[in-house]
């Protein structure tokens, strides 16, 4: 083969990778921001809240309009954790998503609220301590808090907090909207489906979003591929610590808040 016929077919090679990369990023940028809303339903009355019910409680015999206050369902809140600042106080991620379990709280919407986040190094203290801390200053009772503090993930916030929710009729899992598409995702890849996702009720600043859309992008592909790569029980083995910044397919993944991405050059 001619030195020219080969620089074409490594061109037209590599304009087809490219396309298809950039084909990939379109779709899992789309898949995050389509997540921004999550999967609960609530609706306000009169200055009711209440959550609509999905088909699977009707399955399970949960069959009037609305499950919450009322209606006999326990419903629980699953709040991933986020960064903790100078040892023991809650960054903005941490105030957004537990602020928001406060609300439904009072509203009747929650019964129960789990907490998980462990920690993200020495002398500092777990999201999930940091958490109730701030939900107990915002009028959540003690007895209605679970701690779930060995999370160093959100794969691993689902794995570890799905054996607390035994009593609980329904799941409903609070982050900021950037990261909703990830939780749904890793939920359905354990075989979690009938979790629901709701963004906490303010935004994050639109400077860090952006910069967390591209993490969370980085962070599905990620995850995309482990989960097909490894059996599920084996995940964690090869999963993203907070502390730790993997060099994964050209995509830095390190700390801040959960995890940022940055694309390598």
């Amino acid at each position: 083969m001619s030195f020219s016929r080969g620089l074409r077919l490594f061109t037209k090679t590599t304009l087809a990778l490219a396309s298809a990369g950039a084909l990939l990023l379109v779709a899992l940028t789309s898949m995050v921001v389509m997540g921004f809303g999550g999967t609960a339903q609530l609706q306000t009355t009169d200055g009711h809240t209440t959550l609509r019910a999905a088909l699977s409680d009707v399955s399970a015999g949960k069959r009037e309009a609305d499950v919450g206050q009322g209606s006999g369902a326990t419903v629980c809140a699953l709040v991933f954790g986020a960064a903790v600042h100078r040892g023991a106080l809650p960054g903005p991620g941490i105030s957004r998503r537990v602020g928001t379990a406060a609300r439904l709280y009072r509203e009747g919407v929650l019964q129960h609220i789990i907490l998980s986040g462990g920690k993200g190094g020495v002398g500092v203290a777990s999201e999930a301590e940091v958490m109730r801390d701030v939900a107990l200053q915002d009028g959540i009772l003690a007895g209605d808090l679970t701690l779930e503090e060995s999370a160093r993930s959100t794969w691993e916030n689902l794995l570890n907090s799905r054996p607390l929710t035994g009593s609980c009729s329904v799941i409903i899992g609070i982050s900021d909207r950037y990261h909703l598409a990830r939780i749904a995702y890793l939920a359905g890849r354990q075989g979690w489906e009938d979790i629901r996702t709701l963004p906490s009720d303010l935004e994050a600043p639109w400077y860090f979003e952006v910069k967390s859309i591209g993490r969370e992008v980085a962070a599905l592909l990620y995850y995309m591929l482990i989960t097909h790569v490894y059996p599920i029980d084996e995940i964690s083995q090869h999963d993203i610590p907070d502390t730790m910044e993997p060099d994964v397919l050209g995509l830095l993944i390190t700390k801040s808040d959960h995890l940022v991405c940055q694309l390598i050059y």
